[in-house]
């Protein structure tokens, strides 16, 4: 018996397979669209560094992401809108301020001006961190408040605050009025740092104001020269920049609750 080959062909697939495998390949187009989409909204896929940037409008130059958490943290606390406020000098919109962290004991934290490009902030992240972030803020806020054309001056009425006829720089002539080294209610400076410029004073104060861990309604309460001089710090601050009100973190020891 001789066998018989089938001759028939291989069959085409039928229409509903075609309209299935459409189906299927719109399905994954769609899916994949509205995964980029997600990751887009919520930045899923960027590194925390990046995240950070966007966020504050800022730049970091850091390995460390301790250090990044610190800084995000630091940041929540500012103002919203203070930063972009900060970085705007006069005709110039496109300054940026970028914080380098690094942990060396072979440099102390500085801040590097630029009236086109913005501010650098080298930080050495070996000390306490939110310190650091402090002096920082503080100084270009300083520097800021003094080169801008559209703010009448800086700190003006300071030396009110200060004992009469004091000069800044004679430490040994006005060691009595660091506080620790007389009565807290004769207290002006809060150590000897502050004595060597106004600048000085006035940045220990705001790194004070600035810290979480650190309550001050006691200082303040016993040592009223103290106090006047920070209030008046703060409301310079909030005179200067639009961004910043009553609710700003530095002005929580100044600000009358119900």
């Amino acid at each position: 018996m001789r066998l018989h080959i089938g001759t028939g062909t291989l069959q085409k697939p039928s229409n509903g397979y075609k309209g299935d495998d459409r189906m299927k390949i719109k399905k994954i187009v769609l899916l994949t669209m509205l995964i980029t989409t997600i990751f887009s909204l919520t930045g899923c896929g960027k590194s925390y560094e990046k995240k950070i940037e966007e966020k504050y409008g800022i730049e970091i130059e850091t390995d460390d992401k301790d250090d990044l958490k610190k800084v995000d943290t630091y940041f929540s606390k500012l103002p919203k809108g203070f930063i972009e406020e900060l970085k705007k000098y006069d005709d110039y919109d496109n300054r940026t301020i970028k914080i380098v962290l690094k942990k060396s004991y072979d440099e102390q934290t500085r801040v590097k001006y630029d009236i086109s490009t913005g501010d650098c902030w080298y930080i050495d992240s070996s000390q306490d961190l939110e310190d650091q972030i402090s002096y920082c803020v503080i100084q270009s806020v300083i520097f800021n408040m003094v080169n801008r054309k559209d703010r009448d001056g800086l700190l003006l009425k300071w030396n009110d605050f200060n004992p009469e006829d004091y000069k800044y720089g004679d430490n040994d002539k006005y060691a009595e009025y660091f506080y620790g080294n007389t009565s807290k209610e004769n207290a002006y400076f809060i150590d000897p740092k502050p004595l060597q410029s106004a600048g000085d004073d006035a940045t220990t104060i705001f790194i004070l104001l600035m810290k979480s861990d650190y309550d001050l309604d006691d200082l303040f309460k016993n040592s009223p020269k103290i106090c006047d001089k920070a209030k008046y710090l703060c409301e310079e601050i909030e005179r200067a920049f639009e961004t910043v009100d009553e609710t700003a973190y530095w002005n929580r020891y100044f600000t009358e609750t119900e």
